[in-house]
């Protein structure tokens, strides 16, 4: 008996393609909208401290700070890339630009990297190794997909290109590729996630039409809470 291999590939829910994007990364459902929404509630907050440390509450710097609302997330949901670093500190993990780690010039061997989290138009998604594969998840897209690790340079510096922010995670200390959960490979494990965003890996890599996991003892599983709380 061999074991599976899961790959969680959470779809698009409002504006929250950030929360995707670092669950995704993540292989886990470990970030809800309210989770994200006290991270960037505190990093506003911090920002109106320093200002009231310099200028004080009555400066023009406040007022002008406060009219201009939250600029770590937006009324879409849509999360900034200060909100997502300061969201994956407990898991010692960071997010680094690659902008100026020379890609265009093919000094970074991109393949010793486990994760990336991209970047446009206020969008969101993850390139994540997963054993030992590189998968494209897009929480717009219906299904992970593929990417060798021949391509995969490629493709970054075509995003780089098309103008998008392309983030490596790595350690804490922004030194060495994070250390990324393995995947699951266990039905058990698959707990950690919601269970509709399951997919087999062998199906996707036979590149079959269906490769969700199937789990039947999730048969009655519901759908879960409302991002509004509600049941």
């Amino acid at each position: 008996w061999s074991m599976k291999t899961w790959i969680y590939h959470e779809r698009q829910q409002a504006a929250l393609c950030g929360q995707h994007a670092l669950n995704n990364l993540l292989q886990r459902c470990q970030f809800t909208v309210d989770h994200l929404a006290d991270i960037a509630r505190g990093l506003d907050q911090q920002e109106l401290d320093i200002i009231i440390a310099a200028s004080g509450r009555d400066s023009k710097d406040y007022r002008d700070r406060v009219n201009e609302g939250s600029g770590n997330v937006d009324a879409s949901g849509n999360f900034s890339i200060e909100v997502l670093r300061a969201a994956l500190i407990p898991n010692e993990l960071t997010l680094v630009s690659v902008a100026g780690e020379h890609i265009r010039d093919s000094e970074v061997d991109l393949t010793d990297r486990t994760g990336f989290i991209l970047n446009r138009n206020n969008h969101w998604f993850t390139i994540r190794l997963v054993n030992n594969i590189f998968w494209k998840l897009d929480s717009m897209k219906e299904r992970p997909e593929r990417i060798s690790h021949f391509a995969l340079a490629a493709e970054v510096k075509a995003f780089l290109d098309a103008g998008y922010c392309v983030f490596t995670c790595l350690d804490e200390k922004g030194l060495t590729s994070g250390v990324l959960p393995s995947p699951p490979q266990e039905e058990w494990e698959l707990e950690r996630g919601r269970p509709e965003f399951w997919w087999d890996e062998e199906d996707l890599v036979k590149g079959k039409n269906s490769g969700r996991a199937k789990v039947d003892t999730w048969r009655n599983v519901g759908s879960g809470m409302r991002l509004d709380g509600g049941p």
